[in-house]
């Protein structure tokens, strides 16, 4: 398989641009995320490119092997050809047809093995925890910011929530530069168990005031397009942000959630069922 190392400031640049160089389409290639792309901490610093391995399937082999199948049945001299070839040719006979069906499966059945495969470890969600702490205190440090991290886990998660004076500075509109530093924090702590333990940062539980927030604008934005049957189109969101409208109005049979744009501007519409 020939494999090129694409860096581009986004995955897809990355994707295109070795689907270009290697002249196959995205559904023949294998693509592999090294490095997710950053646009640094609050956009200013360790800016990271996006790092992605292409693959392509070696698909040469299947197609020149059954000329030699057609050429082995006319040697004659059976008893120099039977105890190195019959075996030889069997073998590529059978890895001439496999290749063609290898790939993609492979791709799928290891995502879901290591899915499958992976095993809650409390010292490695402890030893997690402490990295992200080890990170964000270096973060504080050069903020100049007195920071207390109280630390909150169980298996889906460990909840990391900030408390100190003046720390609207992390949160920023709407939560945005919280989800940077949570992003962040993530890749900082998780790379030594492969990010199976994810980290949530909060501030003063900003998080569920803000929950709390957009629940009843979903609510209240759902009485009026029942009330004057016009669609209502919300800001754009995160997909977090997003998610919150959708769960509280999935039970009211009077309308309807869909999310649209394209991303970071994708929004909520709530439409009336007529």
């Amino acid at each position: 398989m020939k494999t090129v190392r694409i860096t581009a400031k986004t995955i897809e640049a990355a994707v295109a641009e070795g689907l270009k160089q290697l002249g196959i389409s995205r559904e023949e290639a294998v693509v592999h995320v090294v490095e997710q792309p950053s646009s640094g901490l609050f956009g200013l610093i360790h800016k990271k490119m996006a790092v992605v391995d292409i693959s392509a399937p070696d698909e040469e082999v299947p197609a020149e092997e059954p000329k030699q199948e057609e050429a082995a049945p006319a040697e004659a001299p059976k008893e120099e050809t039977e105890a190195k070839a019959p075996s030889a040719e069997e073998k590529t006979a059978e890895e001439a047809e496999a290749p063609k069906e290898a790939p993609a499966p492979k791709a799928e059945e290891t995502e879901k093995k290591g899915r499958e495969d992976f095993v809650f470890k409390q010292e490695e969600q402890d030893k997690t925890a402490e990295e992200a702490k080890k990170f964000l205190a270096s973060v504080f440090k050069g903020m100049h910011l007195d920071v207390t991290m109280e630390c909150l886990m169980n298996e889906e998660r460990i909840l990391l929530n900030l408390h100190g004076e003046g720390l609207g500075i992390l949160i920023g509109k709407h939560g945005q530069t919280l989800d940077a530093l949570q992003y962040l924090t993530n890749l900082a702590a998780g790379k030594a168990f492969h990010h199976h333990y994810f980290v949530l940062l909060d501030v003063e539980n900003y998080r569920e005031r803000r929950k709390d927030t957009l629940e009843a604008l979903a609510r209240r934005l759902a009485a009026k397009v029942k009330r004057t049957g016009e669609p209502v189109k919300l800001e754009p969101m995160a997909a977090g942000e997003r998610r919150i409208i959708h769960l509280a109005l999935q039970d009211d049979g009077a309308v309807t959630t869909e999310s649209e744009g394209e991303a970071p501007h994708r929004y909520v519409v709530i439409k009336r069922n007529d």
